[in-house]
């Protein structure tokens, strides 16, 4: 007897392989646009809007919203084909998407249809957590928010505010004022539209790697945002991230993955059938098969990884210190073994790759950038090791 698929289900899997079809042509689009503005650092803003116009953006919409509320796994697929294209445009989207997935659950009624409602309409929603006293700590804020009778002020120095040029909505951090709040207790959050007043950009970005992010620095100087902004209850905020961290690294992972991915390619792509004065074709090589298939192995380990971990290892559980730590694995492996699988490519594709504007040369560049990404290296080391030893990664003090 044949069971009948609900029309839902159904839906849903055109949908998905829709945005699917669309990622895979806009990241084709992205990386021809690359070639022109890679090197001048310009902002991904019209790759933003095509994403936008191809609902990439709102794909995080609850279902009860009327949107598709794709997976974490689902995010992450995104992201690799789009970081195919263009590492900036993908870790742009990263940022949006992180804030998107994450909170959807979370939120206040009145902040969450706010929120989805605008995403649903086109918004894109930008993130600037990294703060000029704590750096990538983001549970540890230096930006301030002190109360007044209708809201808060907040004072500080954001930087990487990664995509604010596109973005029409923030999500910024700042540290209550309040004296019974410590911190990192006294972390707030809110959701607001890109104010025309008490922000402004103070050092237009210009980076090594992923150059076309738009992550300028930004100074809040009595900024003002209404209580009804504020995202979590008081004191609540830091457990809410930490909650969430899964987002943030297996998006940022992704990233990084999909960079690793198109480098394969590329070097696959200008291996075969490529003479050199010592053969006709280089495929024939033994230390160019031993490359491929190195890369290959790596790949598909990345891959297994990072789908296991953003399908199974969603959900915190009761042991939210260790969750954090496993959620640090993907993270810190992929990130680095990108790096590796990059350099090979750019080996095996050879001195071409060094030639300005080559896809290889940006992709070497972008790739150094994920493992500095919060968690680093070393933060990550941290959490990973005390966790498999039965040590709390937070308790003080963290060395004796």
């Amino acid at each position: 007897m044949t069971t009948a698929t609900p029309v839902r289900v159904t839906e849903r899997a055109a949908r998905w392989t829709e945005l699917q079809d669309s990622a895979r042509a806009l990241a084709r689009r992205f990386e021809e646009r690359s070639q022109s503005g890679y090197g001048a650092g310009e902002f991904v803003g019209e790759n933003i809007r095509d994403l936008v116009d191809a609902g990439l953006t709102a794909i995080n919409v609850p279902a009860d919203l009327g949107g598709f509320e794709a997976t974490l796994e689902e995010n992450t697929r995104l992201l690799r084909i789009i970081a195919g294209g263009c590492g900036s445009t993908a870790f742009t989207l990263a940022i949006h998407a992180v804030l998107t997935g994450s909170m959807r659950s979370d939120l206040s009624v009145a902040v969450r249809e706010r929120m989805f409602g605008a995403v649903r309409d086109g918004a894109f929603v930008v993130g600037p957590f990294t703060d000029e006293g704590s750096g990538g700590n983001w549970v540890r804020p230096s930006t301030t928010a002190r109360r007044v009778p209708d809201g808060f002020v907040l004072d500080g120095l954001k930087h990487f505010a990664t995509g604010y040029d596109a973005a029409t909505h923030l999500v910024v951090t700042a540290g209550l004022d309040d004296a019974h709040l410590e911190p990192p207790f006294n972390l707030a959050a809110f959701f607001v539209e890109k104010p025309d007043e008490g922000i402004e950009v103070v050092a237009p970005w210009s980076g090594f790697a992923l150059p076309m992010t738009g992550s300028h620095s930004l100074k809040l100087d009595g900024l003002r945002v209404d209580a009804d902004d504020s995202v979590f209850p008081d004191g609540l905020t830091p457990l809410f991230v930490m909650a969430r961290q899964q987002w943030g690294h297996y998006c940022f992972a992704a990233v990084f993955l999909g960079l690793a991915e198109r480098a394969y390619e590329l070097a696959v792509e200008r291996t075969r059938g490529r003479a050199t004065t010592a053969v006709s074709d280089l495929a024939r090589l033994p230390g160019i098969q031993f490359a491929v298939a190195r890369m290959r192995s790596s790949l598909a380990t990345m891959d297994a990884l990072l789908t296991e971990y953003a399908t199974r290892h969603v959900d915190p559980g009761e042991d939210l210190p260790a969750f954090v730590a496993d959620t640090c694995i993907p993270k810190y492996h992929i990130t680095n073994e990108a790096e590796h699988v990059v350099a090979t490519a750019f080996e095996v594709i050879g001195g071409s790759g060094i030639r300005d504007g080559s896809r290889i040369g940006q992709i070497w560049r972008d790739v150094k950038a994920g493992p500095l990404l919060p968690f680093t290296n070393d933060m990550a080391r941290e959490f990973i090791g005390k966790a498999a030893l039965g040590i709390s990664p937070v308790e003080t003090p963290r060395w004796v």
